[in-house]
């Protein structure tokens, strides 16, 4: 990582005799702990799961996807067998695509890294990729087995079993606030914010209609249905702000809220409201009879429909190559994903990101093995990518 590292030179108006490196991610900080800590095979296995603040020296950076400092959560384990490691590592990598597709509504590929694209020390790399709305790909987490690599930089070992003295088997793995940047360039639109349901801040917005009596007369029954929602723990929140209807409308879609409810004096008098989706724009009049339910229902229908629509887009934006010609042809624009055989070989890797920009994104997990040659050689393909 040391072209990313930042070093502390100085400190108090004085050069510092020996340099300070702001932490890039905490292996080393870990590795250093559990040096101390394990010395048997009792001790194993050990999890530290943390949430830390990160430096990375970056030459571009983008809000929330690259950026000089970020939060992230981080776990690293050490284990008694490569087995129990490897178990930890798919463990965690199906932790996070759960996480991304069920309450993000992110859909991802789950894979295997290659040898120049796994972290440096692993032995090996998994991530999840997404897709993001303008056809560019996002690594949205990783899950690192590290082998013995680590425990023999730092020493770290165990009395096993049958008496020898054995290295561990470590794993890390983390996610970034990266994830909240996912969220917008996947479910965003021009009016700004969509937001999934299971992590909007606000997931229902109230907004009462009327006339300059307005308080007296539409207020108290919106707060009576603000009441009924948050009674069955829904995050609601009520616009009683003295501005025109229409600017509430707009700010409130820009903030992504996923379900609006509109209630006026015609409104109370058939006792319906009006409820507009954020994700597709759609307005229906709903009785206040059973209305908890209906949105409730609606709520669940937006998060499902956010992870289909996704899922589609992702199709829609995926391509096969067989040669390089067609690889060539489909990468002139942004095409997303390109599914295409590939030898193995490195040389083969370099010389395509070289002609084309394209990075493999990973190998598929429970993809089949691939028929006939390399995408750009003619060597016989080993896997797909």
């Amino acid at each position: 990582m040391a072209p990313q590292v930042a070093y502390v030179t100085h400190g108090g108006g004085e050069e510092l005799e020996e340099n300070l490196v702001v932490r890039p991610t905490s292996e080393a900080i870990i590795g250093t702990m559990y040096a101390n800590w394990v010395q048997s095979w009792r001790d194993l296995p050990i999890l530290i799961n943390q949430w830390a603040n990160v430096v990375r020296w970056e030459k571009k950076t983008y809000p929330f996807l690259r950026t000089t400092e970020f939060l992230w959560q981080e776990g690293h384990t050490a284990h008694e067998t490569e087995q129990e490691a490897e178990d930890e590592t798919l463990k965690i990598l199906n932790l996070y695509a759960d996480v991304c597709e069920n309450v993000l509504a992110m859909p991802v590929v789950k894979g295997r890294k290659t040898e120049s694209e796994k972290f440096a020390g692993a032995l090996r790399t998994y991530s999840i990729e997404a897709l993001m709305g303008d056809g560019r790909a996002l690594q949205a987490g990783t899950s690192h087995n590290l082998g013995q690599n680590f425990a023999k930089a730092f020493d770290i070992t165990f009395q096993a079993r049958d008496k020898t003295v054995q290295h561990v088997w470590g794993t890390s793995w983390g996610v970034t606030t990266r994830l909240v940047g996912g969220v917008i360039m996947v479910h965003g639109d021009d009016s700004g914010l969509v937001l999934p349901p299971a992590v909007a801040p606000y997931q229902v917005v109230i907004v009462p209609i009327g006339r300059d009596n307005w308080r007296e007369t539409v207020l108290p029954t919106a707060k009576q249905i603000q009441a009924q929602l948050q009674a069955v723990r829904l995050r609601v929140t009520l616009d009683d702000r003295d501005e025109r209807p229409g600017w509430k409308f707009s700010e409130w879609e820009m903030r992504g809220v996923p379900v609006r409810v509109e209630i006026g004096p015609k409104d109370i008098e058939k006792s319906a409201v009006m409820v507009a989706r954020r994700d597709t724009r759609e307005k229906q009049s709903l009785p206040m009879d059973g209305l908890v339910d209906r949105i409730k229902g609606l709520l669940d229908g937006i998060q499902r429909g956010l992870f289909d629509r996704a899922v589609q887009f992702r199709e829609e934006h995926t391509q096969r190559a067989s040669t390089y010609a067609e690889f060539n042809q489909i990468l002139e624009g942004r095409p997303g994903f390109v599914i295409a055989p590939w030898c193995g070989s490195a040389d083969c890797e370099a010389q395509i990101k070289a002609d084309t920009q394209a990075t493999i994104r990973n190998m598929p997990l429970g993809s089949t093995k691939p028929s006939g040659s390399c995408v750009r050689c003619d060597n016989l393909a080993r896997v797909v990518r």
